[in-house]
């Protein structure tokens, strides 16, 4: 394979994760949060062993099953029940730009868990996407204190959550770097996520909702995703530019936000794209800084 197609199987996968978060919302909403979530890990966990069969965990390093398992697991959970429970197309918006926080994550963790040494500048980085964050999620008339704590409080378990996950991420990232010694163990991740989610399911006597064809299409989508997407992904990084391919996947928020404007048909004010562009240049910024001199 040259190194242009790799290129552009990576960059297929970063637009095909750009999708989640929208037909995540949708498959919720359909089949019900609890039931839609248990679904879509099942599906999802399903693809992956059909493609990568079952992991063999006793050859792994303890702390990359366990360390990484439960920050991966906790991660996926979170984000897909905030999702789940966004009270509005608006809400979803709002949860999925806290969950790009997690470039910055990475770098700060990173100093924690690596010993990363980065330069002064990670922290301007971290202001900026921080700043984009409270205008995204300010009033609709734009940067405001008090809308942005009046819209928190409202219904501050989604935004808790998704902030929580992309902290998760940055620990499951630096774990993953450190004890994963190139092994893979997600397709074993995501059959422990679906099945906490079955458990929930029944003991909280949630109903399960039959929606038409469109809903189990999005649902087989979603699960085919979780597979093509991460093999894409492994021919992009490692048979193309992988500069190139981390640089375009720090744009994620903008296609993210772009398919869910487009799938869930709401459009947010000008100046939650100009926080979108901060949050964007403030993970750049912190990706220069963990970059090591030529």
């Amino acid at each position: 394979m040259t190194p242009a197609k790799a290129n552009l199987h990576g960059v297929a996968a970063i637009l095909m994760w750009s999708t989640l978060i929208a037909l995540v919302r949708s498959v919720s909403q359909a089949f019900g949060v609890a039931g839609g979530t248990a679904l879509i890990f099942t599906a999802g966990a399903i693809v992956l062993c059909l493609r990568q069969g079952f992991p063999n965990i006793r050859a792994m390093h303890p702390l990359y099953v366990w360390g990484c398992g439960a920050a991966f697991v906790l991660y996926e959970i979170l984000m897909s029940q905030a999702i789940g429970l966004a009270t509005s197309s608006r809400q979803t918006l709002e949860v999925s730009m806290l969950n790009y926080l997690w470039p910055c994550a990475i770098v700060v963790i990173s100093i924690w868990i690596n010993k990363e040494k980065l330069r002064w500048w990670v922290w301007l980085g971290i202001l900026l996407a921080l700043a984009g964050i409270f205008i995204c999620l300010s009033s609709n008339s734009g940067v405001d204190l008090a809308g942005f704590v009046s819209n928190i409080m409202a219904t501050p378990l989604p935004y808790g959550m998704a902030f929580t996950a992309a902290i998760l991420w940055g620990i499951y990232c630096n774990l993953s770097r450190r004890y994963g010694q190139g092994q893979n163990a997600v397709p074993f991740f995501f059959i422990v996520i679906a099945s906490i989610l079955w458990i929930r399911f029944f003991i909280t006597d949630s109903v399960l909702l039959y929606p038409d064809w469109k809903a189990w299409a999005e649902l087989v989508y979603i699960g085919v995703i979780f597979a093509v997407s991460y093999a894409f992904w492994e021919t992009g990084i490692q048979k193309g530019n992988m500069l190139l391919l981390a640089i375009i996947s720090y744009f994620t928020p903008v296609f993210s936000t772009l398919f869910i404007c487009l799938w869930l048909q709401v459009m947010p004010e000008p100046g939650f794209w100009i926080g979108v562009a901060l949050v964007v240049c403030g993970s750049l910024v912190c990706w220069t800084a963990t970059r090591k001199p030529a």
